[in-house]
């Protein structure tokens, strides 16, 4: 397994997946799709219930409701749980897509909706912070809600291991195991979301072969739609929200147009956040107006950087004025546990710093190989910065 890095002093992460299409839609070309109709979206502000009946209204005769983000932004995810309470009151019967867990782990996420696993271990075991670089605090509220409603939630996306290997090699990549995992059907993207992938391709440092690009995205896109639509035709009567990145729903062309063909029909109604996408015609039903909120409070950090390999985790470097530096800990440190909760890797570090607060005070157990005792466990109290 390749060593991982991960920045604690910052408490964010690498990630292929979500790094590609974070930004807002200004970072990207538009074209409109050639039409004989301009439909432009209507504008809703989910914040009121007038606006949350108008869409959910809409979803009687539909079985999809997409509501395209910008991963990072806090006033999204209000808007997506505004609006996932307004479906949940009137279809109950219901359950919540996410792009940012992989299929592999949705034993995971279905043990923490019926109350078998806590939060901590659900982040733990689907290594969510391994696999996806956004605060989870973010979306936090939404799985509250559907943990209290017993709403299921569906991990969409592939395996990350599949998907970096076919960004790298493209489909004709994949083993006949892994293909086997994957949807049998791939189709091509249209010219329009050709022009997009590629105006994105232009700007992203690590892609260097467009077409291996292009089967990547389309990819999510398939094995995405493919997992709600399996959900969907196993119970007839239930609806599903998808929260996925904007440029996988935007004009219908990513996860929207798959999941259509797939139910042999227009199945789906899309809104994307940001009142600004209102100029542009065809490219959702609706534009929704996003909150104003403030920032996620600060966590409390230890101020280094560490290694991990397959079973522990080690300190390779200290932030200035590093409150573990300044506890006693040094550099090739390995780190035991915190506030007596075992660390053996990243992911685990991460979940468990989840609620820590600035200036909070943490019990520290690390092991140190320099040490000439027969225990060489040590244990510092460390005050977060």
């Amino acid at each position: 397994m390749p060593i991982k890095h991960i920045v604690v002093l910052v408490l964010t992460l690498s990630c292929t997946a979500c790094g590609l299409f974070e930004k807002p839609l200004s970072g990207f070309t538009l074209p409109i799709p050639q039409s004989a109709t301009l439909n432009y979206p209507e504008l809703l502000d989910p914040t009121e219930p007038s606006a949350r009946k108008t869409l959910v209204d809409r979803m009687a005769d539909k079985r999809v409701l997409f509501i395209g983000e910008v991963h990072d932004s806090i006033g999204h995810h209000q808007n997506q749980l505004q609006l996932i309470q307004g479906m949940y009151a009137r279809y109950p019967d219901m359950a919540i897509g996410v792009e940012y867990f992989q299929q592999p782990f949705q034993r995971y996420l279905d043990d923490y909706i019926a109350g078998r696993m806590s939060e901590k271990e659900m982040l733990k075991k689907t290594e969510y912070y391994e696999r996806w670089k956004i605060d989870y605090r973010m979306v936090r509220p939404i799985f509250e809600f559907a943990r209290e409603k017993r709403i299921p939630i569906l991990a969409l996306n592939v395996s990350e291991e599949i998907h970096n290997k076919v960004f790298k090699g493209g489909l004709n990549s994949l083993t006949p195991l892994e293909r086997a995992e994957i949807p049998a059907e791939i189709k091509p993207a249209n010219p329009n979301y050709t022009q997009r992938l590629q105006s994105i391709f232009n700007t992203h440092p690590k892609a260097d072969n467009f077409k291996y690009f292009v089967d990547g995205v389309l990819l999510w896109d398939e094995a995405m739609a493919d997992t709600a639509v399996r959900y969907l035709n196993a119970r007839p009567q239930s609806k599903v929200v998808v929260l996925a990145g904007l440029v996988h729903i935007l004009y219908g062309d990513g996860i929207p147009e798959r999941v259509n063909r797939r139910l042999a029909g227009n199945q789906s109604v899309i809104a994307v956040n940001n009142e600004e996408y209102g100029q542009f015609a065809n490219i959702a039903d609706y534009a929704l107006v996003t909150p104003s909120s403030k920032a996620l409070p600060n966590t409390g950090k230890l101020g280094i950087t560490l290694i991990s390999d397959e079973s522990r985790v080690h300190i390779s470097e200290f932030a200035p004025a590093s409150p573990a530096e300044i506890a006693g800990l040094r550099l090739g440190d390995h780190i035991v546990s915190l506030d007596g909760e075992r660390v053996a890797s990243l992911a685990e570090l991460k979940a468990i710093m989840l609620d820590k607060k600035p200036r909070e005070s943490m019990q520290v157990t690390v092991y140190r190989e320099s040490l000439t005792s027969t225990n060489k466990e040590l244990q510092f109290e460390v005050r977060l910065n």
